[in-house]
């Protein structure tokens, strides 16, 4: 007999709230595996499903992409890489249904998780770390590593952090998609320069970066462009969606004479290219990393990250309660806004 499951469910198109309710339970199929969730936290993308409406088509529905969690059932094809009770964290599929069924979405009690998108946590990291990772790590590798977009080499998994003598610059770099390309990149063995507010400097710098910039500061464009001179520049990584911050990345790389490429998570960035510099959405390079190799490459380097110490689990999470009954005060705390932090829900 089944386990029964539980759901924080999205009744309606752009409902007022989130509605916990009982949800069907789904075995897994090839190469998936379904944990009893532990921690879930909340990104961007969990306001603009609910309060617009976006990307989710059939209802009543269930979103949630960040989970870590507890193993109760393995797909045969995985029997040798997974066991019952083993502690992973996974990008949970909250656009795909299984059978009718939201049974990949992260906001609920037990959740189908897919390869390659699964890592097993060490046992002294915290279930309510681990959740802060995956929907960072997705988005940054997508925009990072993946032939679309800047195309970089993805790190590696044997430890060897071999410097490149190559820059990348990363605006936004202490927001969750920021920090994990920091990570990623310095990992890589690319010198990151990180744009972020002053007062998250030290975390930016603790994730890697060999220089931070303050994003407000009106001189900021002219400090990086000398900061820059005489560094092989491969390109910008805009993990925030300003225009500001798009405009003076253009005009940064435009002046630095380095490779003229930004890679962005905000839609409609690819139509605000300026001085010749292309920018690129990391959307469709989002969508193909089951296939691309990108996401098996950097799930496995992550595997290795974490079980070696190599990773920082930033921005740290902030818990606001335990239960599927908060996911809706979790996703109005982030809609007002954070700042180098991670809104997590214990489960």
């Amino acid at each position: 007999m089944p386990p029964s499951n539980c759901a924080s469910w999205l009744m309606v198109k752009q409902p007022p709230v989130n509605v916990v309710d009982a949800a069907p339970y789904t075995s897994p199929s090839v190469n998936e595996l379904v944990i009893k969730n532990k921690a879930i936290a909340l990104n961007p993308v969990d306001i603009g499903i609910q309060k617009l409406g976006i990307l989710l088509e059939h209802y009543p529905a269930i979103s949630g992409c960040d989970v870590a969690g507890e193993v109760v059932e393995v797909h045969p094809s995985l029997a040798d890489e997974y066991t019952v009770g083993d502690r992973v964290v996974g990008a949970a599929d909250c656009l795909s249904r299984k059978d009718d069924k939201y049974c990949y979405s992260g906001f609920q009690e037990y959740v189908v998780l897919k390869l390659p998108f699964i890592a097993k946590i060490p046992k002294e990291v915290a279930y309510e770390d681990a959740a802060v990772l995956p929907l960072g790590i997705n988005t940054a590798a997508s925009s990072l590593f993946a032939e679309e977009t800047l195309g970089l080499e993805v790190p590696s998994t044997d430890g060897v952090n071999v410097p490149r003598g190559k820059t990348l610059l990363v605006w936004g770099a202490s927001s969750s998609v920021g920090a994990c390309g920091v990570q990623m990149a310095t990992q890589a063995g690319y010198d990151v320069v990180g744009v972020a507010s002053k007062r998250n400097h030290d975390m930016v710098n603790g994730l890697g970066a060999s220089m931070c910039f303050d994003q407000s500061d009106p001189t900021v464009i002219d400090d990086i462009v000398a900061y820059l001179n005489g560094k092989e520049v491969v390109g910008a990584y805009a993990a925030i969606g300003s225009d500001f911050a798009l405009n003076a990345m253009c005009e940064i790389l435009d002046r630095s004479g380095g490779r003229k490429f930004v890679a962005s998570v905000i839609p409609g960035a690819e139509q605000k290219g300026t001085r010749g510099v292309e920018v690129v959405l990391n959307f469709l390079a989002v969508a193909n990393m089951t296939n691309n190799g990108v996401g098996k490459a950097i799930w496995r380097w992550l595997t290795t990250a974490m079980q070696e110490d190599k990773i920082k689990y930033m921005p740290r999470p902030e818990v606001v309660g335990k239960g599927l009954e908060h996911i809706q005060e979790a996703i109005d705390l982030l809609a007002k806004g954070v700042s180098a932090k991670k809104i997590v829900v214990s489960i």
